[in-house]
């Protein structure tokens, strides 16, 4: 049985593809993943975005997103998109960012998806 492939950041279903995924899969993903409950609690914290962020081994799961782990990110630029998408029912945004624990000059590119069950995946891709 050969691996699953996997999506590309530009997939317009890329949320629904990954949850297709073997957990082991996200790891191997060329852009990182992580997957925010309803609560904004980390669920899935993906290896690839430690490794791509340089963030290490920080904990992250069961923590706030916003409050706790990324809070350079709760702002209304950020947050307040996926605040405002979320309350009007489904969440599917992308728009670029600034920052990165490695790099603050570094240029992210962020696609935020409604995740199965609820909540929502935030998947980021590094500007070379």
């Amino acid at each position: 049985m050969s691996a699953p492939s996997l999506p590309d950041f530009d997939d317009p279903k890329l949320a629904a593809r990954v949850e297709a995924l073997p957990p082991a899969a996200l790891d191997a993903l060329p852009f990182g993943a992580i997957r925010v409950d309803a609560y904004g609690v980390v669920q899935l914290y993906s290896a690839a975005e430690r490794r791509l962020s340089g963030s290490g081994d920080r904990p992250r799961l069961g923590l706030h997103f916003f409050s706790a782990v990324a809070s350079c990110m709760d702002t209304p630029a950020f947050r307040g998109r996926i605040d405002k998408a979320l309350a009007a029912g489904r969440l599917d945004l992308e728009f670029g960012w600034t920052g990165d624990f490695a790099d603050a000059e570094r240029g992210l590119r962020v696609r935020a998806q409604s995740a199965a069950g609820g909540g929502y995946w935030l998947f980021l891709q590094r500007e070379d």
